[in-house]
């Protein structure tokens, strides 16, 4: 018997132990700090579990040509074709965002237990603070079973509040690999000089930042306005290419409201009726009447990103160059670490869970060859 150890049950560390249930000469033991499995996993998508999107692709990571060669071996058919062999039924938008059938996350939590057998051990309300080697084996914390292999999966502190992040995958620590310095993505912006009396405003626009004057990245959608700033899913998708910034000096955004039609006359629109209440939100209006901008290009200093609290990921992490192609640590060739520990992050739209289960899939693959 090889034994096997997971450190995490989100959606990674569960999706490779049901990989791993499958083979008969494995005992697998899944470590997992939270009272609950799949935490993050069950909030995706708004509790609807947005798995992943039919257009895979690595223009929408931060290190594109990692996501490309991983692609080769596992895209978006594969990891589809492995949930629908547990008897997962997936759905997919016009926009290829992937679900489960049901549109409920606890769905896919279901259908990974369900799948994994009473050989699968899951200990919760477990902190590994410690991983030692003992002549090519491994040691969790001071548990009397040694590892043949650990998959690490334990996640990131995105999405928590200070206290639980200050000891969050300190066993790292030990390793001393190279990491990146880990911030939030995928969360909403601070701005200087907020008109607060937006707050509560919703509107669609074109939301561009802007770099020293210069466009770096525009999409389309939905802003929400709150009380020091904004957010929403196209803001989200902004903040991970503002991470992406070598710097982040002189950074603004730069609001289009009349991005569907460049040729709409505003001046003559005002002489005919005298304000813009058929045209914007009310706190828009009534803002415009006090302080006019113009609303191809409403511009608002950058002050920040929003705390890691209100994030849905982590931009950094493990270095990839501390890990081969089938994840394997390069120092230690029995750990594996997957998913969010590593310095890899995506946008919006099933991406960054899609590189959750691609990396796990890669992983247990390679551990199971050697088995």
């Amino acid at each position: 018997m090889r034994n096997i150890a997971i450190i995490g049950a989100g959606a990674a560390g569960l999706f490779a132990a049901e990989m791993f249930s499958a083979d008969n000469h494995l005992t697998i033991t899944v470590f997992e700090k939270a009272q609950k499995v799949g935490t993050k996993l069950r909030a995706s998508g708004g509790g609807r579990a947005n798995l992943m999107n039919t257009q895979i692709d690595g223009a929408c990571y931060n290190h594109p040509d990692f996501i490309n060669n991983l692609l080769k071996s596992v895209d978006y058919k594969v990891i589809k074709n492995e949930f629908e062999k547990m008897g997962l039924r997936l759905t997919a938008d016009e926009e290829g965002r992937v679900y489960p059938g049901t549109l409920f996350s606890q769905t896919v939590i279901d259908v990974l237990l369900h799948n994994l057998g009473e050989k699968v051990q899951i200990i919760t309300d477990f902190e590994v603070k410690k991983l030692q080697n003992s002549n090519g084996k491994w040691r969790v914390n001071e548990e009397k079973v040694l590892y043949d292999d650990i998959l690490l999966a334990s996640g990131s502190p995105a999405g928590m509040i200070a206290k639980n992040r200050q000891s969050y995958n300190s066993y790292l620590s030990d390793l001393k690999l190279v990491e990146t310095e880990q911030v939030p993505s995928l969360v909403g912006f601070k701005l200087k000089k907020y008109p607060k009396e937006l707050s509560g405003c919703r509107a669609r626009a074109a939301v561009t930042l802007l770099q020293d004057g210069n466009a770096v990245f525009t999409e389309i959608g939905e802003v929400m306005f709150k009380d020091d700033g904004i957010s929403g899913i196209v803001v989200l998708n902004v903040s991970a290419h503002y991470n992406r910034l070598k710097t982040k000096e002189n950074c603004s955004l730069s609001l289009n409201f009349l991005y569907d039609d460049e040729t709409f006359d505003v001046k003559g629109y005002l002489k005919k009726f005298g304000d813009l209440s058929g045209l914007l939100h009310p706190k828009l209006n009534r803002f415009y009447q006090k302080n006019p901008f113009n609303l191809r290009n409403f511009q608002m200093e950058i002050a920040g990103l929003y705390d890691m609290e209100f994030a849905q990921v982590c931009h950094g992490g493990i270095s990839l160059d501390e890990v081969d192609d089938k994840f394997a640590l390069r120092r230690y060739p029995n750990l594996y670490a997957v998913g969010e520990l590593l310095d890899i992050d995506g946008v919006c739209g099933g991406y960054n869970l899609f590189f959750a289960f691609a990396s796990a899939y890669r992983a247990t693959k390679a551990i199971l060859g050697n088995s």
